[in-house]
């Protein structure tokens, strides 16, 4: 009896801890995160080409939108490298890029530009 009870009680722990651990897996790295999409749209989100767009002041409404346009393909994907900072100029392309992304930090990526000058 005393050990079913324990065994129960250590099930309901293991649980309980890989909800937790999933849960804060599941969002990236947000840090890293903004320095990807800098290395395309410019430190703070201020873009030095005419071809990728400022992020820096926009609504995080409007962001969170463009993200999941190109995480569903509804917006075009053409495929760039990146072009600011000391990253490898490696291809890549918004629609891969949003598909990485979760919810949240969808989110939080879309309020750090909108408070962005």
């Amino acid at each position: 009896m005393m050990r079913s009870a324990i065994d129960r009680i250590s099930s309901g722990m293991a649980l309980v801890l890989m909800i937790m651990l999933a849960s804060s897996a599941s969002g990236g790295d947000i840090p890293a995160l903004i320095d990807e999409c800098e290395a395309c749209h410019g430190p703070g989100g201020v873009s030095t080409q005419d071809d990728v767009p400022d992020l820096a002041g926009r609504s995080a409404e409007e962001l969170v939108a463009a993200i999941e346009a190109f995480g569903t393909y509804q917006r075009h994907c053409s495929t760039t490298t990146y072009r600011s900072g000391g990253r490898p100029k490696t291809p890549t392309n918004m629609c891969s890029v949003a598909n990485t992304l979760t919810g949240h930090d969808r989110q939080v990526i879309a309020e750090h530009f909108a408070n962005q000058e």
